[in-house]
């Protein structure tokens, strides 16, 4: 099991510590700089409301990328059923 480590980031001059396991300083950093970049780029005067749309933007794309692969997944399990029944078929039909 990866060992937890706590990195502290920064985001719009607000120091964070956060506690994570498997990610570093630089994929944490690179992290926290997109969120920036996010929050910089709404119309939104108000920190704690930019923030917020920026973690619903984040957990949106997440959302979407875990159901997006969780389909991928199904369509690689289909396709491997029917290949089965064909080599089966294929199979059965060489045999008679």
């Amino acid at each position: 099991m990866p060992k937890k480590e706590t990195v502290q980031i920064e985001i719009r001059t607000i120091p964070l510590d956060v506690e994570t396991e498997g990610l570093g300083v630089v994929e944490l950093t690179d992290l926290a700089g997109q969120v920036e970049d996010y929050m910089a780029h709404t119309d939104e005067v108000d920190t704690l409301k930019q923030a917020l749309l920026a973690a619903m933007h984040f957990a949106v794309q997440s959302y979407t990328q875990a159901q997006n692969e969780g389909g991928k997944r199904k369509e690689e399990i289909n396709r491997v059923s029917d290949l089965v029944l064909k080599l089966k078929s294929a199979l059965d039909s060489s045999q008679k």
